[in-house]
Order: structure tokens, then sequence, then C-alpha cells
């Protein structure tokens, strides 16, 4: 588990700070000026995506507040700062591997840079209140494992999701109003939106590594490639915690000394489990036809696993929503319970309609309990290794 993305609040702050916190953000480019090269780039809008490498700074003046009537206005209100930003790539420069994995430690730096950088004194980032936080968990399969396993995915639906779902050949998107759950393939992402900027940052890098060296060119690339071959057979889990979700919680926004991390692995666990349908961590999960059929039989009467087999196979073959078509909805939604309850999975089934190449593991599924789950750094190689002291330097 890896934090991405956070947004953070700021307590009440005098007027004569978020003056100098204004001033300071105009006055800083972000730019290195001996080659005019990007490096923190202090921006005082919205991000335009998690994949978005920026700190969003926003001075705010006024809150939304709930009348009397109970509709929500903004109100004037005493200053306060907003600050959004990747926190994986703020202190790695990207997002392929190696992110933050102790919330509060990462909501900490993130303050204390944004601090430094302003040259501003900040109260500390425990007191500060909790808007969103992305946490993500990274599985390694082979490319063609990743593509067989979105190819599955197209065979799900979500009802209360399906309306709004972007499904593409390396991407999954389900947004919704407390949380938004994403699969995506890390390789087409980084290759898109980060190797170009890698580029131009790790110039300056080990320029500042190595001096006016001719191999730093070859450095350079040597690394981008060897990110670009990690982050290609990375699939990335990620779950897009929102602040409504978290006052439905704890009655208001939390402060990042209130939030466990045992808190948002939980939610990304049973926000991933109610997408895919898989059932708990600790249920070992089955999918392929005799195994299911042994498992159906094991549990259930033998004419009730009957039935249940055959709507598993239209399952596994068809998908949700043609299911959803051939059964009334009580019957669909018990069936579907109850071969959740006994550990059944209809996605990546042996059964298929046509030829598949079998390039995905039959038992994998994008949660913790998987083999292919990603828990420790990436192998100990100079390509994938630059020290986070390094880098602060050489900005």
């Amino acid at each position: 588990m890896a934090y991405d993305t956070i947004k953070l609040r700021s307590p009440y702050m005098d007027e004569s700070v978020m003056r100098r916190i204004e001033a300071q953000c105009i006055l800083r480019s972000g730019m290195h000026l001996g080659t005019g090269e990007v490096l923190y780039e202090l921006y005082t809008g919205d991000l335009l995506g998690s994949w978005d490498s920026r700190i969003s700074l926003k001075p705010m003046r006024q809150e939304h507040v709930a009348d009397k009537s109970g509709r929500v206005r903004l109100q004037p209100c005493e200053p306060y700062l907003l600050i959004e930003a990747s926190v994986h790539k703020v202190m790695l420069g990207h997002n392929v591997y190696g992110g933050p994995t102790n919330f509060l430690k990462a909501a900490r730096d993130l303050v204390a840079l944004v601090e430094k950088l302003l040259d501003t004194d900040l109260l500390p980032a425990d007191v500060w209140t909790v808007h969103r936080v992305d946490v993500a968990n990274v599985f390694n399969l082979s490319p063609g494992a990743i593509k067989a396993f979105f190819d599955g995915m197209q065979l799900l639906s979500f009802p209360r999701r399906s309306a709004k779902a972007l499904k593409g050949s390396a991407s999954i998107y389900f947004p919704g109003k407390t949380t938004t759950v994403k699969f995506y393939h890390k390789g087409a992402e980084f290759k898109v939106h980060d190797y170009a900027r890698l580029r131009s940052f790790f110039r300056i890098l080990f320029g500042h590594i190595y001096g006016a060296d001719e191999d730093n060119r070859d450095r350079v690339e040597r690394k981008l490639r060897a990110l670009q071959r990690l982050a290609d057979r990375r699939l990335r889990v990620e779950v897009e915690i929102h602040s409504d979700k978290l006052q439905y919680d704890f009655g208001r926004n939390p402060t990042a000394a209130e939030l466990t991390d045992a808190y948002l692995q939980r939610v990304h666990d049973s926000e991933v489990e109610r997408i895919l349908r898989e059932g708990k961590q600790g249920m070992e999960t089955v999918r392929t036809e005799e195994a299911v059929w042994q498992r159906l039989e094991s549990v259930y009467p033998n004419k009730l696993a009957h039935v249940l087999h055959a709507f598993w196979q239209v399952m596994a073959t068809r998908g949700d929503a043609k299911a959803r078509e051939r059964y009334t909805k009580p019957t669909f939604y018990r069936n579907r319970k109850l071969l959740e309850d006994a550990g059944v999975s209809w996605r990546g089934s042996d059964v298929h309609l046509v030829a598949n190449d079998g390039l995905l593991f039959n038992d994998f599924a994008p949660l913790r309990g998987d083999p292919r789950f990603c828990h420790a750094p990436a192998r100990n190689r100079p390509e994938y290794y630059i020290s986070r002291d390094l880098m602060r330097l050489a900005a």
C-alpha cells in the first residue's frame, strides 16, 4: 500500500500570514535558474488529475456552510490554505514504486516542504484536516496478463457507478460521490504523463551528482528505460477517498493525526471488493469450471448447486449486464450473493465464448492477499535507486 494524492486544509491563519503566502506563490516560479527547468511548481489552481505532479496551493477566504434551511452556501471566513499534491511524486519524482506508506509522515513531509518553499512558518500537519486521500496497491504482472485482466474486466458492471464508468483497453475508472476506484496499467500512464517530464528532471539531477559529464545523457536514458520496464509490469489499483466519505465516517473532516493507515487500507479493500465481488481477503476464491462446481456442490444442496452453476456460467461468459436481462432482479441478486458467500468468482474464469491466451493467472485478484501484490521496494539496482536527499539537493 502507498499513498499518492492527498488534500489538506490548514487551520485558520492570520491575514498577514496569508498575504505573505500569496506573495510567495507569485514570486516562486518553480524554475531552476541555471537551466530553466521546472523543479517544484507551486500552482494556485486545482490539479488536472491524479497524474499531475504539481503542488496546488489555494489561499481561501470562503468556506461552505449550511444555513438554517440546510442549504450549503459559500460564506466569508478567516483565511486558510488548501494544499493538494501527489506526495509520491513530490518525494520521489514518480509513482512507479516506493511510495509513502505512513499517512501522517507523508502529510508532515508535504507541509514541511511547502513551509520551506514558501519560507513561511505553518502550523504542524497533525492539526490540518484531510479532504482527500488516494490509496494505491500495485501488482506485478506481465504486460500480456495486464491486458487479459482488462479484457476480463469489460464483463463487469457496477449498477451504482455504471452510468459514469469509463472503460478502456488499459484502464477502468469508476467515479462516485464518496470514492473513485481506478484500475490502470502503470506503463501506459507513465509513458504519457511522466516520461518527458522525468527526462528533464533527471538531467538536472545527474548534472548535480556528476557535474558536466558527457555520460549524463546515457544515464538519463538508462534510468528512464528502467522505470518504463518496471512500469510496464505494474497493475495499479487506486481508491480515491473523497471528503464526503471522511465526513460520513468521522462526522467531520478528520485531522491528519486522527486518520490511521488501518482505516485507509480498510476503505481501499472494501471498495475494490465491492467492484470485483470477490469476497473477503481471508477467503480462498475459486474461478475455474471444475473448482467452482466442487465448491458449490460442497456448500449447497445438489439442486441449488446446479442452479448456481448455470447462473455462474452466464456471468462468466456474458457478464453482469446480460445476466440481469436473463434473470429477475431478486433472482439475480440472490444468486450472486450465494456465489460470493461460497467464494466463487466469475471474473477471469476458464469458461469463454472465444479462445483465450491464458496469460493472466487463473487465481489472480487485485487484492492484498494475491501473491503478485507488490509489498516490498523494487530490486536494489542502481537503475531504480535515487536517494531522496540527493533529489532535494538537486532542487
